[in-house]
């Protein structure tokens, strides 16, 4: 039976490599080794110990100052600056130990918006409504923890009343945009349809009622520098959003369906008063039992396994749901509770390896950054070489190839409901994969290998792995110079379960490549004493392309 119960053990390296891949971005032999020492419990916990952003916003390269909050104004273009707020994301990602951005990217699959639908400062204060929701600033009592809060916050969003046509709902002729993907999507999801436009958690009816409370948001164009316009500063969480205009909005109340138990909702009387009609409204979902079982699968299916069987719905997902309603929807608590329990590690049953370790496929931005953390690939610095560290690599290699070409353009999905791979039956995380998309993500590993673009125009890529030095220098070698050593130690911190003996010997058999331990031996002893590397690059390229592109390492 799918089994909450806490795991109760020290975690050991197969353990420790599973919860690291599914709830952070980086992982490296030094995080694997202490995390394989601790407790289920202590290491859950210690993933939600969140540190300061290394940089708390972006740079234009142009000035080499802050601009958004605390610089100067930029003299970049908009669509520039846009860009680099996304590689100031991807770049803390990369250095964050903590499971924050991990949860931050599962926000924004549920919350959906489209980078090209704001200005960077918007974009930058959407993301930033996340960081709050990952715990990573606190403001005062309010708990930006809950994603009922987060959802309340999101409807005035600049990002989103621009995207969802928020901003052009009005009472003379209503958008029912927002509306209908608030509820469809963001939070009590389609149930059954039981009958004509009713979808047993929300009826048609439901969503005019939702499009006329909407009505009368705008968004507002604010500068940059220090702060924003305080007018338009949400008290709460310090962020910029949009703001009400009365004349605008629907004063009638909104009478809701047998779905939300007839609820009457009072128009507002005034701006002010705009403000409380939207916490009823969010009150109204987020007291229907289906908003808290829709967001556990979604939690369920980022972190675990896209299989929902009546026993994982009944087991796992019903008291999952308990646990965030108990909790005012702190999603901390649900996402601690589901990977400190029995059923995360596959242990609730006889067989532990046929259910959740390895079952899932890896987005390219996860198999991009697990490869960097664990090689120790660096960025060009951001304010001495921001050429290579801004257009190079995070926009021409990152964006254009390796995350777009492989089917993830980031803050760019192609619709509403987000990106494939988490929400479309049958095949979820099996929509990485496809046609178009199999030359990017099999290439990740030559790109960082060779320092190129590969699939793009132009040379250089912006990043470059030493696989020599890595290997000279990691401490996961315990000798270097055996081969099948080499190859076996590698596998066990990569793949996340111990290759097969029919596996292992391949990648020992592309390793040397019709030479014998014997020569490899006496080439690392070559390199060693000459610090000539030229004989062992060759090789250890060849392992490094084939282990990051094998459908071992491609699993999480």
């Amino acid at each position: 039976m799918a089994s909450l119960a806490p795991y109760q053990s020290v975690l050991g390296h197969r353990h420790a490599k599973h919860l690291l891949r599914r709830a952070t971005y980086v992982q490296t032999s030094t995080t694997i080794d202490e995390t394989a020492t601790k407790t289920v419990s202590q290491a859950v916990d210690d993933l939600f110990i969140i540190p300061d952003l290394v940089h708390p916003e972006p740079i234009d390269p142009e000035t080499s100052a802050h601009y958004i909050n605390q610089g100067e104004e930029p003299t970049s273009e908009d669509f520039k600056l846009n860009r680099y707020v996304t590689a100031w994301w991807m770049e803390e990602a990369l250095h964050d130990i903590s499971i924050a951005h991990k949860m931050e990217f599962f926000l924004h699959s549920i919350l959906i918006t489209h980078r090209q639908s704001g200005s960077s400062r918007q974009n930058f204060d959407y993301l930033n409504l996340f960081q709050l929701t990952s715990n990573r600033y606190t403001n005062g009592d309010f708990e930006m923890d809950s994603f009922k809060n987060l959802a309340l916050k999101i409807i005035t969003d600049n990002v989103m009343l621009r995207y969802l046509n928020g901003r052009d709902n009005r009472k003379d002729s209503p958008n029912e945009n927002f509306a209908r993907e608030f509820l469809e999507l963001f939070t009590i999801g389609k149930g059954e349809q039981v009958g004509p436009g009713d979808y047993t958690t929300y009826t048609e009816a439901d969503i005019v009622e939702a499009a006329k409370l909407l009505t009368g948001w705008r968004d507002r164009s604010r500068p940059f520098g220090q702060g924003g316009d305080p007018d338009y500063t949400d008290s709460d969480t310090g962020i910029q959003r949009g703001d009400p205009v009365y004349n605008w909005h629907d004063e009638t109340d909104k009478i809701f369906s047998s779905a939300f138990n007839n609820l009457s909702i009072t128009g507002a009387v005034d701006e002010d008063d705009m403000w409380r009609e939207l916490q009823d409204f969010v009150d109204m979902i987020f007291d229907q039992e289906a908003t808290a079982l829709n967001i556990c699968r979604k939690i369920y299916r980022y972190f675990v396994s896209k299989n929902i069987s009546t026993e994982i719905e009944d087991d796992i997902i019903s008291p999952l749901a308990t646990t965030l309603i108990n909790n005012d929807y702190k999603i901390s608590f649900a996402i601690k509770e589901l990977l400190k329990s029995q059923h995360f590690y596959d242990m609730d049953d006889e067989v532990s390896t046929d259910e959740v370790i390895g079952s899932l496929i890896k987005s390219p931005f996860e198999l991009l950054l697990h490869t960097m953390s664990f090689f120790n690939i660096t960025t060009p610095n951001h304010l001495t070489d921001s050429e290579n560290h801004y257009q190079r690599w995070y926009n021409l290699t990152v964006n254009n190839i390796i995350t777009t070409q492989a089917g993830m353009t980031f803050f760019q999905p192609d619709s509403v409901a987000g990106y494939p791979a988490y929400y479309q039956e049958p095949g979820y995380h099996r929509n990485w994969f496809n046609g178009s998309t199999l030359i990017a993500r099999y290439k990740q590993g030559e790109i960082l290998l060779t320092g190129q673009r590969i699939l793009g125009g132009g040379n250089t890529g912006g990043v470059q792995l030493d696989i020599v030095d890595f290997v000279a220098t990691s401490p996961i070698f315990s000798d270097p110079s055996s081969a099948e050593t080499l190859v076996n130690e590698l596998a066990h911190y990569l793949f996340p379960e111990e290759p097969t003996d029919e596996r292992a010997v391949y990648f020992l058999e592309i390793f040397l490549d019709d030479l014998s331990p014997i020569n490899w031996y006496l080439e690392w002893l070559n390199y060693q004493n000459t610090g000539d590397d030229t004989a062992v690059a060759i090789p250890l390229g060849t392992l490094f392309k084939a282990m990051t592109s094998s459908q071992e390492y491609g699993l999480m």
